[in-house]
């Protein structure tokens, strides 16, 4: 069964920008289905898959979420529909938890992307948020524990602080998990 490897971590922590790095090391991103409309540049299929409430009722998810009145979810024909053996997404400590009990948790490695707080608002205010939407960022994360409860559920802690170093360190952590991946299909066969 192949392996999926789960990104977390607060925003602006650089999940979307390591993730794709992560792509160019040959593991595909998962996408997710919503019911959401598409907003202008997104891409169907590259975003989101769009989609209705009916068709998402339909559909096996290994882990699901209702926000903002709208319905999101990894599926499993999501999964199975990439060769590869490693396959990666970015979701939540939530959605960490659902795809664990629903994919098998031998089957998910889980990478924690910190960032400190002020690194955190600088990048924000770098991708154009307002500051409202930072203060409630920042006030989300220190209410619900955020850093503890990620921490508590990854298998992999990098601190992105710098850029370069955290592609070497994400280039050796998934060349290690292919090299054991192969090395179990040798034991297999």
């Amino acid at each position: 069964m192949k392996k999926i490897l789960l990104i977390i971590g607060s925003s602006a922590s650089g999940k979307t920008t390591l993730g794709k790095f992560i792509q160019t090391l040959g593991v595909n991103e998962l996408i997710s289905h919503t019911t959401r409309d598409k907003r202008q540049g997104e891409q169907e299929g590259e975003t989101y898959y769009y989609i209705t409430k009916e068709e998402f009722d339909k559909l096996d998810k290994l882990e699901q979420t209702y926000y903002a009145g709208n319905y999101y979810c990894l599926s499993r024909q999501e999964v199975e529909r990439h060769k590869e053996d490693l396959v990666y997404c970015i979701v939540d400590s939530e959605g960490v938890r659902q795809i664990k009990e629903n994919y098998g948790k031998d089957n998910v490695v889980v990478i924690y992307i910190d960032v400190s707080y002020p690194q955190m608002v600088e990048r924000m205010r770098k991708r154009g948020d307002s500051e409202e939407k930072i203060e409630e960022r920042i006030d989300y994360a220190f209410t619900t524990n955020e850093k503890e409860r990620d921490l508590a559920v990854a298998d992999y802690a990098i601190t992105n602080t710098d850029l370069e170093t955290q592609k070497e360190i994400l280039s050796y952590l998934i060349n290690k998990l292919k090299k054991e991946m192969n090395d179990e299909k040798k034991v297999i066969l």
